[in-house]
Order: structure tokens, then C-alpha cells, then sequence
């Protein structure tokens, strides 16, 4: 039977008390990380697709982003189409801190990858791309009653 390599997961803890630590001063945890660089990349997102887009439920995802609102970091905004359904997106402060959170998330990876030809790096990349696509499978089929 496969016995799973708990380093994985011994990495991936190390990676967020890393980011805790990096980012203490500006009020940024390991779970924020996560929101703060999926909003990065887009305008705005509905808290349904902010929560899809880093794996959480919503109200999980509305708590980091009152969290992260009441520190300037998101502002909430009604959808122009839908009075209902809140839009999300970084504030002005928000964006400048994202280039630190994705500046600290490299920073992690390099120390992480030292030593590992690109070959090597690159099949990691392409087995982990295969881990996250059976994870969300995965996770779809356990929420389908």
C-alpha cells in the first residue's frame, strides 16, 4: 500500500509560518496570502468566485475579507447588475502589498528549489498540476449529494 510522504505537507507548513513571519508587519497571515494574490490578478470577484478561486467555502472567505477590508486592504463593492452580490477587489493599499505577498511567495519557492535542476522543478510542476486537478475532482464529487 502507498504510504504518503508527510514532507509534502511539512513543506507546505513551513511555506505558511515562513509567510506569517515575512509578512507580520503588515498584518498579512499564511490564509490571507491566498486571497490577496487571486485578487492580483483580476479586478474584482464575487465572494462565490474568491472562494472558489483559493478552495474555501464562503464563510471562510467572508471572514478573511472583513478581515482583510477592516486593514484597507479590500473593499466590497455591489455588483452593478446584481444589488445582492458584493464584488471584491484590492484597494490602492491592497495593491502594494501584493507585489510584498507575491515578492515573499518567491522568495519561498527559490529557497525551497535550491539545488533542484529546472528539470526536475519542471515534473514537480506538472505532477503537483495533476495533484491539484484530482483534488478538485475530487472535492466536486464529495459536495454532490
Amino acid at each position: 500500500m502507498f504510504k504518503p510522504n508527510l514532507k509534502v505537507l511539512k513543506v507546505f507548513r513551513m511555506g505558511m509560518a515562513y509567510a506569517t513571519r515575512q509578512l507580520k508587519d503588515i498584518d498579512i497571515s499564511a490564509g490571507s496570502v491566498y486571497f490577496i494574490l487571486e485578487l492580483s490578478q483580476v479586478e474584482s470577484l464575487t465572494m462565490s468566485e474568491l472562494s472558489a478561486a483559493v478552495g474555501v467555502d464562503n464563510a471562510h472567505a467572508t471572514r478573511t475579507v472583513e478581515k482583510l477590508s477592516a486593514l484597507g486592504y479590500v473593499k466590497k463593492v455591489p455588483d452593478e447588475r446584481d444589488r445582492r452580490v458584493y464584488r471584491i477587489s484590492l484597494t490602492d493599499s491592497g495593491r502594494r502589498i501584493a507585489g510584498r505577498v507575491a515578492r515573499t511567495m518567491q522568495q519561498w519557492v527559490a529557497l525551497v528549489v535550491a539545488g533542484v535542476s529546472l528539470k526536475d522543478i519542471l515534473t514537480v510542476n506538472r505532477v503537483y498540476d495533476r495533484f491539484y486537478q484530482n483534488a478538485v475532482a475530487g472535492m466536486e464529487k464529495r459536495r454532490k449529494p
